[in-house]
């Protein structure tokens, strides 16, 4: 046979093969990628470790494809697991207790924010800095409508200080504007509007972070039999968000412009001042373990309003070998 015919049939063989081999990895390729959908409270600032989770690869990195859907409501959140329609949540993670009384609990396998992000706002240049809670006297304050957890523990701080508390319960998104035509002395507001209302000359007198360090505000939940059944895809999606918060913690800079981008009506200095200082409370965790004093903090606020009337013991909700791993 011409030596020329059998060379052309060894490179055409080598091609095939090459391909052949090529098509039998794309299906591996693909099962090795998982998808799921991670269900959040709403798109809100506070989430950051979740989107930057997802803008920085880390889902990505564990083999996961995460769709984020928000929901509009705590309980909602919940009902989209119990649905089936998300395998994870982003929300309160008080709200596995209180469906948990109903027959349907859930779990909580990490912390999102495990600070209390509150801080209160003036614009009165004669209120002096607030270091204990007497001196709220004669002072109102603007949070959110009872029986939110700014309500609650606003009530508890004025309470503490042996005063009768004085809020006004004001819609999401207008505790400034009350503050601006002089409805009420302070607001108890959140990032990225505190520094907002910094940078516009508005003034922070306290933190709630001061006399609630430890506090379970945000968790990841997912039902028991998912748990049980998926701990692989568990451990890694704890595995992302341990990564997101070791960023963030970081790199509070490269946080802010991740943040720009999903939310640009905010300035990049008003974010990056936003994270700093969600840093500095505790507000992002430096690891994401559910802490017992967090969480006993956050069941007897609820306990408080009346959401919850049982023990909701921190044994029978929290799960901690997922974050402890990740770690």
């Amino acid at each position: 046979m011409n030596k020329k015919i059998i060379v052309s049939i060894v490179v055409v063989v080598a091609v095939l093969l090459v391909g052949y081999l090529a098509f039998l990895q794309k299906p591996k390729t693909e099962q090795a990628t998982e998808k799921i959908t991670i269900a959040e409270f709403g798109e809100v600032f506070l989430y950051a470790p979740l989107y930057v989770a997802q803008e920085k690869g880390f889902f990505n990195d564990q083999g996961l494809e995460v769709n984020i859907v928000p929901t509009g409501g705590d309980e909602k959140t919940f009902a989209a697991l119990l649905s089936g329609n998300a395998q994870f949540g982003v929300a309160d993670p008080t709200f596995v207790a209180i469906s948990g009384e109903k027959g349907q609990p859930g779990k909580v396998v990490a912390s999102i924010l495990s600070g209390v992000p509150f801080w209160g706002v003036a614009k009165n240049k004669n209120i002096s800095e607030i270091n204990q809670p007497s001196q709220l006297n004669h002072y109102s304050v603007a949070t959110f409508p009872a029986p939110s957890t700014a309500y609650t523990l606003q009530k508890k701080m004025f309470q503490s200080g042996g005063l009768q508390p004085n809020i006004k319960e004001t819609a999401f998104g207008s505790l400034l504007t009350a503050l601006e035509a002089g409805q009420v002395d302070i607001a108890l507001e959140l990032e990225p509007n505190v520094s907002a209302a910094v940078k516009s000359g508005d003034k922070i007198v306290y933190a709630l972070s001061k006399y609630y360090p430890d506090f379970a505000l945000t968790g990841l939940t997912a039902l028991p039999d998912y748990v049980n059944k998926k701990p692989e895809t568990v451990q890694k999606v704890v595995n992302a968000f341990q990564k997101a918060m070791n960023y963030i913690r970081s790199n509070p800079t490269e946080t802010a412009n991740i943040l720009v981008k999903r939310f640009p009506e905010v300035e990049k200095g008003v974010a990056e001042s936003a994270i700093k200082n969600m840093i500095a409370a505790n507000v992002f965790p430096q690891n994401v373990t559910v802490s017992e004093t967090g969480w006993d903090a956050a069941i007897q606020l609820r306990k408080e309003v009346g959401d919850i009337k049982g023990n909701a013991s921190y044994e029978d909700y929290v799960v901690t070998k997922y974050s402890s791993q990740a770690k």
